[in-house]
């Protein structure tokens, strides 16, 4: 899984205009794109935001089990300048247990005097062709939501969600409760780490997979200057591992966390969880105020408030309840798929497994949906995805069900139930009875917490 996955056919270095070109980047451009990337995102004032820099540094200096120089772009103008750069970042994310393979694309800068060419978006495409032609069936941004419109990147499933509250308003451990303390976490760990996490994954549809290399990664593979630096804390009971944290970023640049919420300043000290899981015979409720007691010591600051970028659901949620006085404006993933009947076939096993017992278990027959530019026919026998295939002649009229593309994305992402999209894209039709019982059986409502690998 952490093997770089083959090149596309070589099409770089390319010339575009005004003797710029686009090339694969080298080791030798450690420096100036590190510089490029610190100025791009410089504070208001101007002061160049080193963390971005020391981000892509580390991709030369420590290296990253999946990036490879075909997955960094950079433009240069004819006196050998670094312009603009794009990169992206191949993984392999879980859809109820189906691996998939997974591009996200990172990094992107111009400067300033160079935007309005389109350096962005001819880097985009390039890392899209190239993510499509080595068989990705995902690919996916962040933040950057100019894109979507005209490359097939649409919104999907919530990227960043949370809640927080006051350490002030933790309950007292009870007497008698066994203490729980926290440690950094170490290679010896990692067995742990996969473990525990693989266990969390089923909690939600789609999660990012991590091997042994990879979690090698998320410990020991960013400088503590760079902007996704996370720290992994192993949460212990009488000197037993029963859970971890992650704190910081967990892998999402979206906020400057933890001095900021988003879109707000933040008025006191607060500690970002990124990742909070626990093994499964602990009990969150015996655990959940004490862990979160121990990230109130001097040494970390003594913060006065924490925020769990935990998803929309989580069972600290539940555990902590009214205390979650804060719930920041969520964010999403804008996803692509270059090819839904793929995407379909590979996750063929999850949607069978979704009509046994129902009306629809032992189906056969055709279901045909119109994606009003493209269509799709899924052929069902007694039961079984046996076929996905384009439907050339689509129709609404001749369609079990006809709807955009865009609510066609987030349903098979489990964004929202079929009746919860319908309102907000009111060109959907549920033509036939099969169609009716069909569509919300097979996409249902399922939340997602991708922790990514970057």
């Amino acid at each position: 899984m952490s093997a770089k996955r083959p090149p596309a056919p070589a099409q770089l270095p390319r010339m575009l205009s005004d003797g710029l070109l686009l090339r694969h980047a080298v080791p030798e451009d450690r420096d100036a794109l590190g510089d490029l990337l610190a100025s791009v995102h410089a504070a208001p004032d101007g002061t160049p935001n080193a963390t971005v820099g020391q981000w892509q540094r580390d991709l030369f200096d420590k290296g990253h089990p999946t990036i490879g120089t075909d997955d960094m772009l950079v433009v240069q103008d004819r006196h050998g300048e670094l312009v603009s750069s794009f990169l992206m970042v191949p993984q392999t994310w879980s859809y109820a247990g189906v691996p998939l393979g997974v591009s996200l694309m990172e990094l992107a800068a111009t400067r300033p005097d160079y935007r309005g060419h389109g350096l962005s978006k001819e880097q985009l495409n390039a890392l899209l062709e190239t993510s499509t032609l080595r068989g990705d069936l995902i690919q996916g941004i962040t933040d950057i939501l100019s894109f979507r419109s005209d490359t097939g990147l649409l919104p999907a499933i919530t990227q960043r969600a949370g809640r927080g509250g006051h350490i002030r308003d933790l309950p007292a451990i009870r007497e008698g409760d066994e203490a729980v303390t926290t440690r950094p976490a170490t290679v010896e760990d990692i067995a742990f780490l996969i473990d525990t996490e693989a266990r969390a994954m089923n909690r939600g549809l789609l999660a990012c997979v991590r091997d042994e290399t990879q979690w090698r990664h998320e410990l020991f593979g960013r400088d503590v200057g760079s902007m996704v630096h996370s720290e992994i804390l192993i949460i212990e009971r009488a000197a037993r591992p029963v859970g971890y944290l992650v704190l910081g970023y967990g892998g999402t640049p979206s906020f400057p966390i933890p001095s900021w919420l988003p879109g707000l300043p933040c008025p006191e000290p607060t500690v970002s969880i990124a990742r909070f899981e626990l093994a499964p015979e602990v009990s969150w409720f015996e655990v959940v105020a004490g862990v979160l007691r121990q990230l109130t010591l001097p040494d970390r600051g003594t913060p006065e408030s924490y925020m769990l970028w935990l998803g929309r659901e989580h069972p600290a949620y539940d555990v902590l309840g009214d205390l979650l006085v804060r719930r920041p404006p969520e964010i999403g993933w804008f996803l692509r798929v270059p090819d839904v009947a793929a995407l379909l076939r590979e996750i063929a096993p999850v949607l069978e497994q979704r009509l046994i017992g129902t009306a629809a278990e032992a189906l056969s027959g055709d279901v045909h949906l119109d994606l009003y530019r493209h269509g799709i026919r899924l052929s069902f026998d007694s039961g079984k995805l046996s076929a996905v295939e384009a439907w050339a002649g689509h129709s609404r009229r001749a369609s079990d069900a006809s709807l955009p593309e865009q609510m066609f994305h987030q349903l098979i992402f489990g964004h929202a139930t079929w009746a919860e999209l319908a309102r907000a894209f009111p060109d959907c039709r549920l033509q036939t009875t099969r169609g009716s019982v069909l569509l919300p059986l097979l996409f249902p409502e399922q939340q997602s917490d991708v922790w990514p690998l970057i």
